[in-house]
């Protein structure tokens, strides 16, 4: 008695024909009546009986059935297990900016890495545009369609902005919160001037969960992405104006991976959390 024999009785009781269990296991329909055959001798008793054009297990068959599912499923965790110990992990960098990482990279981030067991991701995130050219990332989501460059690229998605501040306060009143001086010539930022001339701003941050914070406050006024201030729409405390600036969201990789399944499953992913913004606005 040996595993593939037990393989064929498990496959013949799952299928119901010699035809399909072969299929099933990639073999010779033949193959399956001889070790059947072999089987049935070794124990000494018919395992099927044909009845209606069906393989149908016997009496004696299906008190094997029960350990023999329990077989099969002990073997295919030894061999998942083993798969996983000898596939290598493989480590990408993927670069964004902090506020794209923690709004839609990293709620679904897990659902990757557990579909993808060989990925291992480097998240690094920064307001400074990637040098792609110097490998400093072998994938990249950024605003902003790239100037040349030798790497792939696609626009994946749209970003969209408003404008939020307390209502019924006095405009002179309020904390202006913008970007730093490096980002100041950014469209949401050109218009954000627009709606308060020569006044400056009395916080100064890229990291725009702060800026949120402050908002919260009731006290200040900034620009602010759709997905961090959408919720504020229809809230009493607040005015959220829709600014006419527009970001596109573009995802680059490095050449060697475009016919890379992983990489691409990766990027497909990426791209994948970014649909619902090209398909209308949210305000």
């Amino acid at each position: 008695m040996n595993w593939d024999d037990l393989r064929v009785v498990a496959a013949i009781n799952r299928c119901g024909s010699f035809n399909r269990a072969a299929k099933m296991l990639n073999v010779e329909e033949t193959t399956i009546a001889r070790r059947l055959a072999r089987l049935e001798g070794s124990l000494g008793c018919v395992l099927f009986q044909a009845v209606d054009g069906q393989r149908r297990p016997t009496e004696q068959c299906r008190a094997l059935l029960q350990p023999l599912v329990l077989m099969e499923q002990a073997a295919e965790a030894i061999t998942l297990q083993l798969e996983r110990q000898e596939r290598p992990l493989r480590n990408f960098r993927l670069t964004t900016i902090d506020a794209i990482a923690q709004h839609y990279l990293a709620p679904t981030l897990a659902d990757l890495l557990i579909a993808e067991p060989e990925l291992s991701l480097q998240l690094e995130t920064s307001d400074d545009n990637v040098d792609m050219a110097r490998w400093h990332a072998d994938i990249a989501i950024r605003l902003g369609r790239p100037r040349r460059g030798n790497f792939t690229m696609r626009r994946v998605g749209e970003m969209r902005f408003n404008l939020v501040l307390p209502r019924g306060a006095a405009p002179e009143d309020l904390v202006l919160a913008a970007y730093p001086d490096p980002l100041m010539e950014v469209p949401e930022m050109q218009d954000f001037q627009q709606y308060f001339p020569g006044r400056q701003a009395r916080l100064r941050s890229a990291n725009l969960r702060v800026i949120r914070v402050l908002v919260d406050s009731g006290r200040a006024a900034a620009v602010l992405p759709d997905f961090l201030s959408v919720d504020l729409v229809g809230d009493e405390r607040f005015q959220v104006h829709r600014l006419p600036a527009r970001r596109e969201i573009w995802l680059l990789a490095q050449p060697h991976l475009r016919d890379d399944p992983l990489a691409r499953r990766v990027t497909n992913w990426c791209a994948d959390l970014f649909a619902e913004t090209l398909a209308g606005d949210a305000v």
